[in-house]
């Protein structure tokens, strides 16, 4: 999730800043009503402090513990209200808007909205409301909790008891409209990310009448009888679909890899013949399942070398991937969420012992993990499935309720078309169940854009502004496609493919220059804007020497590192996102050969077979093109 500053807080009287400031409390019981009331009662809530604030302001409501029932006691959910900078004309819109996860409301948020607006922050409300479970809002807690260790999710369940049922979508959705009527909010366009899409849909099918229009990206969607069913896809194949989209994309990589999903297949069988320590077949497994971001322009070619003996790609691979975060760290929360709103191949209220047959049962006839076997698997995926057949789930809680009729208002679904977290064809289905729903899916595109900083994320950020403005208008489409996937892993100079132009510069020029390039893609290529996988500031190259990596003057230093074994190069590579164009002014010595000095300059970033070059090689210019390897 993007960081920003923390917001300000409430402007007005002194007392009113200090009410905001303290999390002020109103209590809504008098007028709130259930779920299947909501839209046709005219009792107007009590206005809370925060409604008549004109800077940011965090709040606390009461509602009821179980909305079907008033006399279940209350709990307390927490807010974040961000009024339009405009107070002298009503406005626009009340955007309610959750950024998925589920999880606590942060201290950012307020001033993330406000920037993902630009000018339309003036004149349009922001609503974000805390799921209860989480941060300020009723926490669960367990000591303990480990997703990986049963004995201590079935000690949080005895902890929590029957009252932890109640911490779900369907529940939520209603203290979202509860908070919206204390604020006064009218005239909703939902705004969702992931897991705040699924939210979306449930708020729309129970309050209907208040929702004005809704932008979902990476869409969660409820199926047939209203529950999330991620748990039954298969997340490695979608992984291998991108792979092969991808792969067919790039002149290289369909010329060396004709078959990817074979490739990869015998790739796991050399790994169970032969174990690596370096490379245990669990720790592929991301490789495959996140197949959007840019190091995945390596993943085949760092396969087919592995299988050729060349060791060194995959390895690297595997330690860039993102170690999956602490266990022991997941509240309690995530669990009433993930397992009261899904449906998964167990009866919801059958014994933790029956559960854990039955999942059993269903994974031995459908292999939903291949080519990765059930016990290889360690993704979300993987993990949910078995967690939550030791979690109760006694109560039909379906965050969409089954045959609900949703409203006909403007409906903008979009997904990444490699997103494997959330499916493109749910953005599909999930505009099909709207009237007015439109499907929008971003080529190369992957989970989340509406929360990155890239320029794809820029491009669907500038679609939610023209979407939350004028909801009917049209709207153009986006690409993340910025990459050609790579067909082989060149050892030495000689296995890379030659550059082309220049012709008075001699063979050895040529090939100086060509391993030059690729060294300085090698580095620059995953720290690109695009970029989502974290790496260090500091990193080996991938055959000897190092690469150091400053974000805030994008330049890599490159120190003696070796991308083929007999080219050894040094300079620096930046990298101007303002004019798109990548300079290097480098040192290459080619072993048994003298140092020698040049300058590039190319537009990086380009889903194109050739690039384009220009430079000085011993201060002769040069302009040649350099094909993907």
């Amino acid at each position: 999730m993007l960081r920003t500053h923390t917001s300000k807080q409430a402007a007005g009287t002194p007392a009113r800043r200090l009410a905001c400031a303290l999390l002020a409390t109103a209590t809504a019981l008098s007028a709130v009503t259930t779920p299947a009331q909501a839209d046709t009662d005219p009792t107007p809530a009590p206005p809370h402090d925060c409604a008549q604030a004109d800077e940011r302001c965090d709040g606390t409501l009461q509602v009821p513990l179980n909305w079907k029932d008033p006399g279940s006691g209350t709990i307390t959910v927490a807010f974040t209200w961000v009024p339009r900078g405009d107070r002298a004309r009503p406005p626009l819109t009340t955007v309610i808007a959750n950024g998925g996860g589920p999880g606590p409301l942060d201290p950012s948020y307020g001033e993330l909205a406000k920037a993902m607006l630009g000018p339309l922050a003036d004149r349009v409300d922001v609503l974000m409301v805390e799921p209860r479970g989480f941060g300020r809002s009723a926490p669960l807690t367990c000591d303990g909790l480990d997703i990986d260790r049963p004995a201590t999710i079935a000690a949080c369940t005895r902890r929590l008891g029957s009252r932890a049922s109640y911490f779900t979508t369907e529940q939520h959705a209603a203290d979202i409209e509860a908070v919206r009527k204390a604020l006064g909010g009218r005239n909703v366009t939902f705004v969702g990310n992931s897991y705040g899409t699924l939210i979306g849909q449930a708020y729309a099918a129970r309050f209907p009448k208040q929702v004005r229009a809704m932008f979902l990206n990476s869409v969660v969607a409820a199926d047939a009888r209203g529950y999330e069913a991620r748990g039954f896809r298969n997340q490695h194949q979608m992984g291998m679909n991108a792979l092969i989209a991808a792969c067919r994309r790039s002149a290289a990589c369909a010329r060396a890899h004709p078959h990817p999903e074979r490739l990869w297949e015998r790739l796991l069988r050399r790994l169970r013949s032969a174990p690596d320590r370096q490379v245990p077949v669990r720790a592929t497994e991301p490789l495959l399942i996140a197949a959007s971001v840019p190091d995945a322009r390596e993943n085949l070619a760092a396969a087919s070398a592995y299988l050729r003996g060349d060791r060194a790609p995959l390895r690297r691979l595997v330690k860039r991937a993102t170690p999956t975060p602490s266990p022991a760290a997941l509240p309690p929360a995530l669990f009433t969420y993930y397992c009261g709103d899904a449906r998964a191949p167990y009866d919801r209220t059958a014994t933790a012992r029956v559960r854990a047959r039955q999942l059993d049962a269903y994974l031995a006839r459908h292999p939903i993990f291949a080519p990765y076997t059930a016990r290889e698997a360690s993704g979300p995926t993987a993990q949910w499935l078995r967690a939550c057949t030791y979690w109760p789930t006694p109560r039909h809680t379906p965050p969409v309720p089954p045959g609900t009729r949703l409203p006909d208002v403007p409906v903008l679904a979009m997904s990444g078309r490699f997103d494997t977290e959330t499916a493109p064809e749910d953005a599909t289905a999930v505009a099909a169940r709207f009237p007015r729903g439109r499907a929008l899916n971003i080529p190369f595109g992957g989970h989340g854009l509406l929360m990155g900083t890239g320029p794809d994320s820029g491009c669907v950020q500038d679609l939610l502004r023209t979407f939350v403005a004028e909801p009917s208008k049209p709207v153009a489409g986006c690409s993340a496609e910025h990459y050609r996937l790579l067909g082989e892993h060149p050892r030495r100079s000689a296995d890379l493919p030659p550059i082309r132009g220049g012709d008075d510069l001699p063979g050895a020029a040529r090939r100086t220059i060509a391993a030059a390039f690729a060294t300085a893609v090698d580095a620059l290529a995953p720290r690109g804007p695009y970029s989502t996988t974290p790496l260090p500031a500091r990193e080996p190259g991938l055959r000897g020497g190092h690469v150091r990596y400053d974000a805030k003057t994008s330049t890599v230093t490159l120190a003696h590192t070796r991308y083929v074994k007999d080219v050894q190069v040094s300079g620096t590579v930046r990298y101007a996102p303002d004019t798109g164009v990548a300079t290097a002014d480098l040192k290459a010595k080619p072993t048994g050969s003298p140092e020698t000095p040049l300058t590039l300059s190319w537009r990086p970033f380009q889903p194109e077979d050739l690039t384009r070059l220009q430079g000085k090689l011993n201060g002769h210019p040069f302009q040649a093109t350099a094909p993907a390897f």
